[in-house]
């Protein structure tokens, strides 16, 4: 009889796998010994994060506020100039300004007001009267 012998692996192979294995196995152990030690660090660096977020946030802010007065002041210096010289150049070419507008309604206002109260006041029109009814004729006596 014939006996076979079996294929063997290199031992260098087999010994990694194993020590693989082995390494793997650790690391859960590892992780099951150490997992609420790590949990509160990271719970602990969460909170400085998150309060290094805010500060960093509340920078950030006070910065886009400061832009937006800066740009706020930088239109009004722009926009001045140019209100003004609209408004010379509606002047020149007679287009009323709107308080004239307001003035002027104001006294139409006024106006119609005094012309209402000046008016006087019509009579009643007088009731129509009824008109009168036909008298019915008088019937031929019959023979």
């Amino acid at each position: 009889m014939v006996t076979r012998k079996k294929a063997q692996a290199p031992t260098g192979l087999k010994g990694t796998a194993n020590d693989i294995w082995l390494a793997g196995l650790g690391a859960f152990n590892l992780a099951g010994e150490e997992g609420g030690r790590i949990f509160k660090a990271l719970v602990k660096r969460g909170r400085e994060q998150k309060k290094t977020n805010a500060e960093w946030m509340a920078g950030l802010q006070e910065r886009t506020d400061g832009l937006k007065e800066d740009a706020k002041g930088l239109l009004e210096r722009v926009a001045a100039p140019i209100e003004d010289g609209l408004a010379a150049a509606m002047q020149r070419l007679g287009v009323p300004t709107r308080s004239e507008i307001i003035n002027l309604t104001h006294r139409v206002e006024a106006l119609t007001r005094n012309v209402s109260k000046a008016a006087p006041k019509a009579a009643p029109k007088p009731k129509p009267k009824a008109k009168a009814r036909p008298k019915a004729k008088a019937q031929a006596p019959t023979a």
